[in-house]
C-alpha cells in the first residue's frame, strides 16, 4: 500500500526534530544531575579519548554525510540549462 503523497515527508522531518528534542531534553537532564561526566559532551570526549580513531571515523562519515547531503541539487530545468552552456 502506497502512503499518501506527503505524509512520509512529514513523519520524517517530526521524528528528525522529536529526536533532536529528546537529546536536548537528556542532556539538560543529565547536566542538572549529581552525576559527573554524564552529559552527551562528556560521554563523546571520553570515548574518543579512549579510541582516537573511532574519532577519526566518526569524524569522517560525519563529514561523507554532511557533504552529501550539502551538494547542490538542481531541478532538471536548471541541469540541462547548465549543459547546454556547457556546449
Amino acid at each position: 500500500m502506497k502512503p499518501p503523497s506527503g505524509i512520509t515527508k512529514l513523519v520524517t522531518i517530526t521524528v528528525m526534530f522529536a529526536c533532536a528534542a529528546a537529546l536536548i531534553v537528556w542532556d539538560v537532564f543529565v547536566a542538572t544531575n549529581k552525576v559527573a561526566g554524564d552529559t552527551i559532551s562528556e560521554t563523546t570526549i571520553g570515548f574518543f579519548g579512549r579510541y582516537p580513531i573511532a574519532g577519526v571515523g566518526v569524524g569522517l562519515a560525519l563529514g561523507i554525510i554532511l557533504g552529501h547531503l550539502a551538494w547542490p541539487q538542481y531541478p532538471d530545468e536548471i541541469k540541462k540549462a547548465m549543459e547546454d552552456q556547457k556546449k
